[in-house]
Order: C-alpha cells, then sequence, then structure tokens
C-alpha cells in the first residue's frame, strides 16, 4: 500500500473524542494502517480547525471526518486538496447552519448552568437511532461530553452557525470519495449524502441500515470495512455511479 495511505487523519464530531473511532482504528490497524485524531477543541471557526488539523497533519494523508468533523474535512479540501489521497464524509452536511434557533437557546442553557441536562435531553439521544440506544453507547457519548465541557461546547457551537456551504465547493474534489450515513439519520439524512455524492466526481455513496448519526458506533464492523475499502481504491477506481448498500453481514 502506497505510503500516503499509511496514515488516515479522524475528525471527530460536536463534544466527541478520539473514543468515537475506536473500531475504525483497530479494523484500520490491523491492515497495517496506522491513524490518529485530530483535536476539533481549538477555534471557533470551522476555517480555524481546519487550518489547525493541516498544521499537525503528514504532509499527505487519508481524510475521514463525521458529522462536524465532515465539515471541517470539506474545508480541508477547499484549502489543500493536494494533500489528501482519499476522503471519507460521513453523517455530514455540505449546507449552511439552519439551526440558528435552537443553538442559541441550548447555549443560553449551557451558560445558565444547564450542560449536563443539554447532553442528557436534547444531544445524545437524538445521535442514535432508536434501535441502538444502549446503555452502553450513551455513557460513552455522555462520557465524551463531560470530558469536553461547556467551554468546548461553547467553541463547537459557534463554529458551527458560522461556517459556510460547501455545495459548490465540494465539486472539485477529486480524490476517491466515500459518502456514507444512516437510514435512519435524523440530523443529516440520507437525502443530503446523495446530493453530496452525485456533486463529488469520485464518490461512492453507502447508506447503512439500521443506523443513526453515529455510524462508526452503530454499525462500526460495516463502517470499519468501507473505509478499508475506500482505502484500497486507486485515484481513478470509483468513476462509477454511487452505490445504495445495506448493512455488511
Amino acid at each position: 500500500m502506497p505510503n500516503d495511505r499509511r496514515h488516515v487523519v479522524f475528525l471527530p464530531g460536536f463534544l466527541c473524542d478520539q473514543r468515537l473511532f475506536s473500531s475504525q482504528r483497530e479494523a484500520l490497524f490491523a491492515q497495517g494502517i496506522q491513524s490518529s485524531v485530530a483535536d476539533l477543541t481549538g477555534a471557533a471557526s470551522i476555517e480555524r480547525l481546519a487550518a489547525q488539523v493541516l498544521r499537525a497533519a503528514p504532509d499527505r494523508f487519508a481524510l475521514v471526518g463525521l458529522s462536524m468533523g465532515g465539515i471541517v474535512a470539506m474545508e480541508i479540501m477547499r484549502r489543500a486538496p493536494e494533500r489528501v489521497s482519499h476522503l471519507g464524509l460521513l453523517n455530514t452536511t455540505p449546507l449552511a447552519d439552519r439551526s440558528g434557533a435552537v443553538r442559541v437557546r441550548q447555549m443560553r442553557r449551557v451558560i445558565e448552568g444547564g450542560f449536563e441536562d443539554v447532553l442528557r435531553e436534547e444531544l445524545k439521544p437524538q445521535y442514535l437511532a432508536e434501535t441502538n440506544r444502549t446503555a452502553e453507547r450513551l455513557e460513552l457519548l455522555l462520557s465524551m461530553g463531560r470530558r469536553l465541557g461547556p467551554d468546548v461546547f461553547r467553541t463547537q457551537t459557534v463554529a458551527l452557525m458560522g461556517r459556510e456551504a460547501y455545495t459548490e465547493h465540494i465539486k472539485a474534489i477529486q480524490c476517491p470519495t466515500l459518502v456514507l450515513t444512516g437510514a435512519l439519520d435524523s440530523v443529516c439524512p440520507p437525502h443530503l449524502h446523495r446530493e453530496m455524492a452525485a456533486k463529488i466526481p469520485n464518490a461512492a455513496l453507502k447508506i447503512v441500515a439500521r443506523c443513526g448519526h453515529l455510524s462508526v458506533l452503530e454499525q462500526a464492523d460495516a463502517v470499519s470495512a468501507h473505509l478499508i475499502s475506500l482505502l484500497l481504491q486507486e485515484h481513478d477506481a470509483l468513476d462509477e455511479p454511487p452505490k445504495i448498500v445495506g448493512s455488511l453481514p
């Protein structure tokens, strides 16, 4: 496998840390592929977060972002596409923010001391399809959110509220790209991913059955298999129409 595929940079979602991608990193490591998880806590804009990731990343790398991480990935592709060999856009959106009123209300609750309540009542449960809301998964989501805390909640919320749309920028992406979501993702629904995959020249679309917004946790083995398949692709090997598949066995 060429050197530029020996390292994958993962970009986590809102209020998530490196534990989000534990299963995928283990699966890649078993294939001889190293990986790291970028820090998306150090700036209150998508542009500055992308610059931060680029400063820390290898000269050439594969890039996988989920939700907010996918938005940062699209900004990285706008800035430095020559550095990215393969791209995974998971459970994300290329649209500008449409949830300003909700985010402002949540921010107010957090400032007034209701961070735990926002985590438990408004954020983490909706990320998982109802059938996948196990105690273990919910506790992991709460643990990640608590570790990052209310300050990161505020800076990441500001970054998301101020983001631009990437609907036109993604048309310029040339590297092999995986666009993946869950069939039950209510946060970034499947129709957004169909539209993204149709705009990106070398994109394969995967919609995973029995899966919500956090595909890497809900259908970990299926997502890992799709990522490995992506990383095995040559630069021009995805020149075919997007395909929709269910979960892997």
